[in-house]
């Protein structure tokens, strides 16, 4: 897992670094710069006489710019400068930068025709941006999205928010973006992360510092580590006995889907809780899963007492429907079930208003919201959701003391202490209906497995990411997803 900080985070390590370490800033820069010039280098190898422009703000960021033309030029790479700042503004090491690459005669073009150059370097604004990009700025960095040449940005994408990837007004739109250290959360959440490309992550010496609510990138090099252990000795009781509690009349689809992800995952025995009407269905759908029924309210709570002493893990909520005879479960369930639970769908829907009975269950709990269950629950619209997920998810998980799994195209893990973990594996492909129940019987089978929800949900994507390698992401099916994991253990 990579570790990622907020803007003012690794404003703390540079600080950190340079004061009580004693690195200067402008080893720290030159190492920065560096980087920089490798990944521009790289992208214009095979180019016979690249031209490059840095384009250098006031701050920083501009600083870098100016080290990599400078760095660039000792290369042999013919790089120009223009700066778009303002000179009153300039840092101290952006302007003893400035004034080197003055003394060394690198050109400094004051209206520059982009369509002259070969790559642009983005080193106008770097991680600290808080406002709307306007005025000239905007107008530029227009210029070079129409450009239609590669762009190489410092750090993160002049214009997008380093700390939730919104994009303030306007933002370059890179080819790779080369990051010092430690990745951004704008370099990973959309709409930011689809501005900055490739992106490279370069070490420049900072000192890392533990952070209290640690904010992690899950990769798919991270499934051995994080996926369960089999026994090699175990049986079907070892690898744990999951309840799921889904279905309705005309949605037995989302209690299959569920028992089957639940099984394929590896679960060792699973046991489906649906309305008699979907008894059929389910028993030749799923036939390795066993099987409870009910009618009414009355009777569903019944059988839920039995099964609660069987299972280890209960899941509830695909396809139950937003009824009272729902509430009645999911209430029982948070009150009395002594057993890690996962609620999905339906079983969010009906807590509107009533979210403080999350914190009856005194056992392992985790809810998994998609933006639009997310928003009922908290009563935040959901482009606000959107605009900080992050800070949305973890706040809910802090105050009521649980998981929150907040399914969007990046996937948000918030644990109780505060520790996030972002998912960016998965694809469009997996925008179908049936998707979050699969997830769902994934995350049922591995908490009784005794994993963490984000394996499950590394696990669900890449299933999705090797359903798309056989067939076109636009006619993938939940079903496909769950033929996806055997691709995956």
């Amino acid at each position: 897992m990579k570790h990622v900080v907020t803007a003012k985070e690794m404003k703390e390590r540079d600080t950190r670094t340079i004061t009580y370490l004693g690195v200067p800033s402008c080893v720290l820069m030159e190492r920065a710069a560096c980087a920089c010039a490798e990944a521009v280098m790289e992208l214009v190898r095979n180019e016979s006489s690249p031209r490059v422009l840095v384009l250098c703000g006031s701050g920083n960021n501009g600083g870098d710019g100016f080290a990599c033309a400078r760095i660039l030029s000792m290369k042999g790479v013919a790089a120009d400068v223009a700066f778009a700042g303002n000179p009153e503004h300039m840092t101290e090491e952006t302007k003893r930068q400035h004034s080197i690459c003055r003394k060394l005669g690198i050109p400094e073009i004051t209206n520059p025709r982009l369509e002259d150059y070969t790559l642009l370097v983005d080193a106008l604004f770097g991680t600290g941006l808080s406002r709307n990009v306007e005025g000239h700025y905007a107008e530029l960095i227009g210029k070079i999205n129409d450009a239609g040449l590669p762009v190489v940005s410092i750090d993160i994408p002049s214009g997008v928010a380093a700390d939730t990837g919104a994009v303030l007004g306007c933002a370059v739109r890179a080819s790779a973006t080369v990051t010092m250290q430690l990745l951004k959360p704008g370099l990973l959440l959309y709409p930011g992360a689809a501005f900055a490309g490739d992106v490279i992550i370069t070490e420049i010496g900072v000192q890392d510092i533990p952070s209290t609510s640690p904010v992690y990138l899950l990769e798919k090099e991270d499934a051995p580590s994080v996926f369960p252990h089999r026994l090699p000795y175990g049986n079907k009781g070892t690898f744990g006995k999951v309840l799921i509690i889904a279905g309705s009349k005309n949605m037995a689809g989302a209690a299959v889907l569920s028992a089957r992800a639940a099984l394929s995952s590896g679960a060792g025995m699973v046991k489906v809780l649906t309305e008699e009407v979907n008894r059929t269905i389910l028993q030749t759908a799923v036939p390795c899963a066993m099987l409870s029924t009910y009618t009414g309210a009355e009777e569903a709570i019944e059988a839920l007492k039995g099964d609660l002493e069987w299972c280890d893990t209960v899941a509830a909520g695909p396809g139950m429907g937003r009824t009272e005879r729902t509430w009645e479960i999911v209430r029982y369930l948070l009150e009395n079930a002594e057993k890690p639970l996962i609620l999905d769908a339906d079983a969010l829907n009906v807590l509107e208003g009533k979210t403080e009975l999350l914190r009856e269950h005194e056992e392992f709990l985790t809810i998994t919201p998609h933006m639009g269950e997310m928003s009922r629950l908290t009563g935040d619209p959901i482009p606000t959701l959107k605009a900080d997920p992050i800070t949305s998810a973890r706040r809910f998980a802090k105050e009521h003391q649980i998981y929150c799994v907040m399914k969007d195209a990046r996937t948000i893990t918030a644990c109780p202490d505060g520790t996030v973990y972002i998912n960016t594996a998965g694809n469009d492909g997996m925008a179908t209906a049936g998707s979050g129940d699969t997830l769902t019987g994934i995350l049922a089978s591995y908490t009784a497995q005794h994993a963490e929800p984000f394996s499950a949900v590394l696990l669900h994507a890449m299933a999705g990411d090797a359903a798309a390698m056989a067939i076109p992401k636009a006619s993938m099916t939940a079903g496909d997803i769950i033929e996806g994991i055997k691709s995956c253990l």
